[in-house]
């Protein structure tokens, strides 16, 4: 059964792991809805290239320096002021169309005529100034950055000619420095595409990777949509694009639910020894595990919902609340608490929720799992159906806003939380109708079922025996006062104590509380007054098999008389044959020994009871010696030996008998004995001879108390 569960587990929660292919490509319409099998983080390739491409934008090129660009250019200025010179003052050239000539052939500056003759005519002051200077200017000029691939040359070849105009405050000579500052002033700077390459590549990669996260059942595409490479990221991160299982998620969430499954058997063995050692509970255990699962991974798509990732945390609450319910009520709360623990945290972590679903659907399971754990009334089904959807909305608005959620989102929530709250409670209904009869439990919701006075079976033994029905209804409400002190289940005494005595109906008349004026045990020897008495039992069993009573009620009604002595018969049939073992034995129930506390005080609730009946004066002081004469009697007996009844428990259950019973019962006004003649009206000739026999009050009184417990 543990190999099942585990291979069942680790299939359901690793189903997500296998996707579909999708074979769209960017441009495709999508034929149908995409949704998210799983939470998954991918990369946002578009985004992470967007921001890349901004950030080697902003990095600004790299360029090369020349070396001694100033320098050069200075000493080209001084080269061509030199020709100049000497053109101005060779003798073998006389004619200034000779100078003109020369300074063309030897320099390769695109000098118009009218700026070199401008030059070669200038006196030789003005000459002087414009050499001094515009060596000077070209070095200012050069010294700062001179770009190859931008404006800065034209802009510096600009200035250096607007500052020599200036300097000069003529125009004449204007376009022949230009030309000299566009023949000697070069860029410094060269642009250097390696390097520049390698720093914006060097920025990219300092871009981090732009993160986003798909949510189970979040829409990836929806049905018409063109597919965009965002589209494709998400198909990518969620396998869609290239399936293939997870092997190494598959095989850490086994291990996980291999760990689990061995951790809730370990302490199921050593704290739950009898859930342990009952194959049929164990099963129980496993299929109510194993049904939330199953509801958590399919039940939004068996209802035709498609949930959103935080949808499916709401629905993960509701199935785990069910869960942790059912298991309260079929098995035990402590076991109850543990699965739920397990759950939470196993689902979450293999379904990819966020952690806050496996907190909230842990804080909701424990208050649901105490809100039904002590159903007494229907109206517990409410409170527990408030309790939970309150839970719901306290997780949904704490752990929403220290998520930092949205108005809109918590207001989702809330209603999610509100029909969580009912929905589990609706499951958990459902759930425990389906699953306490074929595994043989009897829940309180059963039990308040059976508490209707209405059901078949009452209203049948209201009819036909009308004396043991209100017997029946008194010992309820003793042995259900007496099950609240010490704290047994009071529902299962008062319920088991409607059914106890069903098998009167048989042959009511011969009981003594269903007798007007005969007593049918006047015509009868003691044996068979007694086997009379010892069938109602029997009888009791087979009408409740027919009544398809639940097993423990069947189980409590076969024990409420243990092996007791049908003592009243017994004594009539000793004093003929001096009675033996053997005879005993004969007027002995043959049922068993009370096995838990609740059969216990059903017995002792039953003697004492109908022996209060036959109290002709019950004051307090005599109920209290009936109850402990009737329980010393029992122990004496050895019928409470295997009840774990302790002799505290004792204590208590008498007193609260002598309670409930002094207030039930009130002292008879003591009518005149009848004058002679005259006849007594009683329960019948044996009752009558008991007064007589016994000879006092007191004695009559135990002479009816044994009439009564027969």
């Amino acid at each position: 059964m543990g190999i099942g569960v585990i291979v069942t587990l680790s299939f359901l929660l690793s189903m997500h792991l296998v996707p579909d292919k999708v074979s769209l490509q960017v441009g495709d319409v999508s034929p149908t809805e995409i949704r998210a099998h799983r939470t998954v983080r991918y990369v946002d390739t578009v985004e992470t290239q967007r921001l890349q491409e901004e950030a080697a934008a902003r990095t600004d090129k790299v360029y090369r320096i020349v070396p001694k660009a100033a320098f050069e250019a200075s000493e080209s200025a001084s080269s061509i002021f030199d020709i100049l010179r000497r053109a101005r003052t060779d003798l073998q050239l006389p004619a200034l169309s000779m100078r003109m000539e020369y300074v063309k052939r030897n320099l390769r500056v695109d000098f118009s005529d009218d700026a070199l003759r401008a030059l070669l005519t200038a006196d030789l002051k003005t000459f002087d100034q414009i050499e001094s200077y515009a060596e000077q200017l070209v070095i200012e000029t050069t010294d700062r950055e001179i770009r190859d691939d931008t404006s800065d040359l034209r802009e510096a070849r600009a200035d250096f000619g607007r500052r020599f105009a200036d300097y000069l405050g003529s125009k004449r000579y204007s376009s022949a420095i230009s030309q000299i500052g566009n023949a000697v002033i070069r860029p410094n700077r060269i642009f250097d595409p390696v390097q520049t390459r390698e720093a914006r590549d060097k920025e990219r990669e300092s871009v981090p990777a732009q993160y986003r996260q798909i949510n189970l059942g979040e829409v990836v595409i929806e049905k018409g949509q063109r597919v965009t490479p965002e589209h494709i990221d998400k198909f990518m991160a969620l396998g869609l694009r290239h399936p293939k299982v997870d092997y190494v998620t598959v095989l850490s969430i086994a291990l996980l639910v291999v760990s689990v499954v061995l951790l809730a058997l370990t302490y199921v063995s050593r704290y739950h020894g009898q859930i342990y050692q009952s194959t049929k509970l164990l099963g129980l255990l496993s299929i109510i595990v194993v049904l939330s699962v199953l509801g958590l991974k399919l039940g939004g798509t068996v209802l035709g919902i498609k949930l959103s990732g935080v949808q499916s945390g709401y629905f993960a609450m509701i199935w785990i609340s069910t869960a942790g319910m059912l298991m309260a009520i079929l098995l035990n709360s402590q076991v109850a608490v543990l699965v739920v623990v397990l759950l939470s945290t196993t689902s979450g972590l293999a379904m990819n929720h966020e952690l806050r679903w496996s907190v909230a659907a842990l804080i909701s399971s424990l208050v649901a799992i105490y809100a039904v754990s002590d159903i007494r009334h229907r109206s517990d089904l409410t409170r527990a159906a408030l309790a939970v959807s309150v839970a719901n909305l306290a997780m949904v608005w704490l752990i929403g806003r220290i998520s930092g959620d949205g108005m809109s989102d918590l207001l989702m929530g809330s209603g999610w939380a509100v029909v969580g709250g009912l929905g589990s409670i609706g499951l958990f209904w459902l759930g425990t109708a389906a699953l306490e009869k074929p595994f043989g439990i009897t829940t309180h919701i059963r039990l308040l079922e059976l508490s209707d006075t209405n059901n078949p079976i009452l209203k049948r033994l209201l009819m036909e025996a009308p004396g043991t029905y209100s017997h029946s209804v008194f010992v309820g409400s003793l042995g259900a006062g007496a099950a609240d002190v010490i704290g047994a289940d009071a529902l299962l005494v008062r319920v088991a104590s409607y059914y106890h005595d069903v098998g009167k109906m048989r042959r009511p008349h011969f009981f003594v509380e269903n007798q007007h004026v005969e007593n049918a045990h006047d015509h009868l020897n003691p044996s068979l007054s007694a086997l009379v008495i010892r069938s109602h039992t029997k009888d009791g069993l087979e009408l409740a098999k027919e009544y398809r009573l639940p097993p423990l009620i069947c189980e409590l009604l076969s024990q409420h008389h243990g092996t007791s002595l049908v003592r009243y018969f017994y004594h009539q049939a000793a004093e003929d044959t001096n009675g033996s073992k053997a005879l005993e034995q004969q007027f002995r129930y043959d049922g068993v020994k009370p096995q838990s506390k609740e059969s216990a005080i059903l017995m002792l609730a039953d003697a004492c009871e109908a022996a209060s009946r036959s109290l002709a004066k019950p004051t307090p002081g005599r109920i209290e010696d009936m109850v402990k004469e009737i329980i010393a009697e029992k122990l004496a007996d050895g019928q409470l030996d295997e009840s774990e009844l302790t002799f505290k428990d004792i204590s208590r259950i008498s007193d609260s008998f002598v309670r409930t019973l002094t207030s039930m019962l009130h002292a008879r006004i003591e009518y005149p004995e009848p004058t002679e003649g005259k006849k007594a009206v009683g329960n019948g000739s044996a009752n009558k001879e008991l007064s007589a026999s016994n000879g006092g009050s007191g004695k009559a009184d135990k002479g009816r108390r044994e009439v009564a417990a027969g």
